[in-house]
């Protein structure tokens, strides 16, 4: 007889059985995933009447509206440690500042249209909130005694 995947055998007859504990199903539930978001997205622009690819909106409010319900904007996200959002202003800013905002034209009172692609801004919010921060230029260039920079060379290999 063997035993079962969920025990491990005893050494011997006088230790009891130990029953393994089930695996976790929490172990990252607080990160956020792009598929999720994308889901999110993809469901809020579903419930709206939006244009050819769905996720395509026209006002910040609606944007913002959407937006907000990412869980790459939550709190316990890393792009909350980088980034804060406290009024229009500033998500109007950060969605300018992504690329996913255009204008075009404007309405009969002159006013310009904006689409805002939100799954392009979804993409740069998990970009902002991820991407590693790039590596300090000039490396290899040392401060002298006067302030001056002086240039150090690499060392040549030894074979």
């Amino acid at each position: 007889m063997f035993p079962s995947a969920d025990t491990i055998p005893p050494s011997s007859s006088s230790y009891p059985v130990i029953q393994r504990r089930p695996r976790s199903r929490s172990f990252g539930a607080g990160t956020p995933t792009f598929s999720s978001d994308l889901a999110k997205l993809k469901a809020a622009c579903s419930s709206h009447d939006h244009n050819d690819n769905g996720s395509i909106v026209h006002s910040y409010s609606e944007a913002i509206t959407i937006a907000s319900s990412f869980d790459v904007m939550g709190s316990n996200s890393p792009l909350s440690r980088k980034l804060t959002l406290e009024g229009k202003e500033d998500w109007i800013e950060f969605m300018n500042k992504s690329g996913a905002v255009s204008s075009s034209g404007g309405d009969e009172d002159g006013n310009p249209t904006i689409s805002i692609h939100l799954e392009k801004f979804l993409r740069y919010c998990f970009d902002f909130a991820y991407k590693m921060p790039s590596s300090p230029k000039n490396r290899n260039k040392t401060y002298g005694v006067d302030g001056g920079v002086a240039s150090v060379s690499p060392l040549p290999l030894q074979v």
